[in-house]
């Protein structure tokens, strides 16, 4: 059996980023922990409507957490 190589999501990098808790994430963004369980099931991206709040909350910047838009 051979181990692909886990790749880290932007949704990975924030629940690290604010100690390693979904639920500490969900309440500092202002969802539910389940909103952020689903996003993890979904792939890992962050939502763009949620952008500045995500930001605030983890201390990364725009260009870490969307990877996909910005450019770092």
């Amino acid at each position: 059996m051979i181990n692909k190589p886990k790749t880290v999501t932007p949704l990975d990098m924030a629940i690290s980023a604010v100690g390693g808790s979904q639920k500490i994430l969900a309440e500092k963004v202002g969802v539910t922990p389940q909103a952020i369980n689903m996003l993890k099931k979904r792939g890992g991206s962050l939502p763009v409507t949620k952008m500045r709040k995500y930001e605030e909350a983890t201390g990364l910047s725009k260009e870490v957490l969307y990877p996909g838009i910005f450019t770092a």
